[in-house]
């Protein structure tokens, strides 16, 4: 019993020592980095931007951890500014006065923007006004 008390107190204190809390903490630091260097696949929203107006795009992206991380934690960075001349639209059947983009279309133009990520999919298509131009 007093050997069972003793290796208590011991580990008790090599617990409470500053030194191994520390090495505790950097070696999850590494292991998070080393984590961050896979590739990995999520969902991801990219802020859009046609002409004036801001919609966000929901994409299955695959990248590297970090690669993924930035883009989640700097969205605005991120903004993909298009303008309304330069995309293909359909006339909305749900709505009056909408277009659809093409998700094809989409995907495409967000994958040229994007580079360092591989877009694999975009969420259902967006629905745009179509801005009135003046004749």
């Amino acid at each position: 019993m007093h050997k069972i008390l003793l290796y208590a107190k011991v580990t008790a204190r090599r617990f409470s020592n500053p030194v191994f809390f520390g090495l505790l903490g950097l070696s999850f630091l590494l292991w998070y980095i080393t984590k961050l260097s896979y590739t990995y696949t999520t969902d991801i929203t990219i802020p859009v931007r046609i002409d004036s107006t801001q919609y966000t795009v929901r994409c299955n992206v695959e990248g590297i951890g970090y690669q993924i991380l930035m883009h989640k934690w700097t969205p605005r960075k991120n903004t993909v500014i298009l303008s309304a001349d330069n995309i293909a639209v359909n006339p909305s059947a749900v709505v009056p006065g909408s277009y659809d983009i093409s998700t094809f279309a989409l995907q495409n133009i967000i994958s040229a923007k994007i580079s360092d990520l591989k877009i694999k999919s975009v969420e259902a298509p967006v629905e745009v006004e179509q801005p009135k131009r003046p004749r």
